[in-house]
């Protein structure tokens, strides 16, 4: 009884600490009308190829252009409640002027990718214009 148990204990360690496989999405075209920073890279108004991988809920974006690559960060895919109908850059205007973009909204998903944000904090407000 020992021995089996012992046994299941040992797959059941085995089981957990295999990797969780990676998910590559298939790659679509993005706009971005503005220039945008994205984890240090400036990315200028364009049209892209954006690619991500998920790891659970950790996300690798890379965007390029005519096969070239431009730019890549990790994120946080999320729920948000809402199917979005149409692609979308959620951006932050920073102190400067600049713009960092700091979440992509897919098409026809109710998920977004929030890309980690270390160097300041992100506040949302319910207020209309």
């Amino acid at each position: 009884m020992k021995i089996k148990f012992a046994a299941l204990i040992t797959l059941l360690s085995l089981a957990v600490s295999l990797p969780v496989p990676a998910k590559k999405n298939p790659s679509r075209l993005f706009e971005l009308r503005d220039t945008v920073s994205l984890n240090g890279a400036e990315v200028p108004p364009g049209i892209y190829d954006l690619t991500w991988e998920t790891h659970g809920a950790n996300t690798r974006v890379t965007l390029r252009k005519n096969g070239v690559f431009v730019a890549t960060a990790q994120g946080v895919s999320v729920k948000s409640g809402v199917k979005y109908s149409e692609d979308q850059a959620l951006l932050r205007v920073n102190p400067d002027g600049s713009r960092s973009l700091i979440e992509i909204r897919i098409a026809g998903a109710a998920r977004a990718i929030v890309f980690n944000q270390t160097d300041t904090t992100v506040h949302y407000s319910a207020m209309k214009p």
